[in-house]
């Protein structure tokens, strides 16, 4: 994995800086709205309102889609989705930024990995949102809204996103990789829906929080980071 880059906020001509700052914040902010309405519509609208329309014509669409080979696609696609799969890969990750020597980041992440798992279970415990009747698959237990596999999914694949654009490698590489890692969440999100073990809005809701979540717990990541850099800084001016 490429170094991540050394370029800096504070090395930018000052009228670069700030209209920078205020360009990425606003797009930030007005994503962070978007998606966080789209989640509070769905949560009033179809769980507590229970208006069922929308899932049903979703699922009907899908329906005729099912078949042995499909059906044994999208088994094989889901577990990427499972904590069997995510646990490991953060622990790979905080492994390998612990033997890279960057302990901060292998701390990142390990509070992202927690913090979601513990922010997926607090909602699915408050709406109690019951699954699907028929799945296509055994042993399915817990509730169903949030999607936990759609939530985790793209949480994960979500960081490891953040991560590539923060590395110096090509635009055109990390344009490539976000698509290919979007692509890839959807899918698994997409097989609970095919497996019949989550309703379309818990997908959907799994995902609009797990954008909500990645860019609340990014923010106060980098904020705390940077407030432990600079009392290093401090410390060591102080001397």
């Amino acid at each position: 994995m490429e170094e991540i880059s050394k370029t800096r906020l504070d090395q930018l001509p000052e009228t670069g800086k700030a209209s920078w700052i205020t360009l990425r914040f606003i797009i930030a902010l007005a994503l962070f709205l978007t998606i966080l309405f789209a989640f509070v519509s769905i949560t009033d609208e179809i769980v507590l309102e229970h208006e069922t329309g929308f899932d049903q014509r979703i699922s009907g669409a899908i329906l005729p889609l099912v078949s042995p080979f499909l059906t044994s696609l999208m088994k094989t696609v889901t577990f990427f989705g499972s904590e069997m799969f995510l646990f490991p890969a953060y622990l790979v990750l905080i492994i390998y930024y612990i033997y890279r020597k960057r302990s901060r980041l292998a701390l990142d992440t390990a509070m992202i990995g927690l913090s979601s798992t513990g922010i997926l279970f607090l909602f699915k415990n408050i709406f109690k949102r019951h699954r699907p009747l028929d799945p296509l698959i055994s042993h399915v237990t817990g509730f169903s809204f949030p999607s936990g596999h759609s939530f985790s999914s793209f949480t994960f694949f979500g960081l490891l996103v953040y991560i590539i654009w923060e590395t110096t490698i090509l635009k055109v590489w990390k344009i490539l990789c976000t698509f290919l890692l979007f692509a890839f969440a959807s899918t698994i999100a997409f097989s609970r829906v095919y497996l019949r073990v989550h309703y379309p809005s818990d997908v959907i809701a799994g995902f609009c929080l797990s954008v909500v979540w990645l860019m609340i717990s990014l923010w106060i990541l980098h904020k705390a980071d940077k407030g432990i850099v600079a009392g290093k800084v401090n410390n060591k001016g102080a001397i």
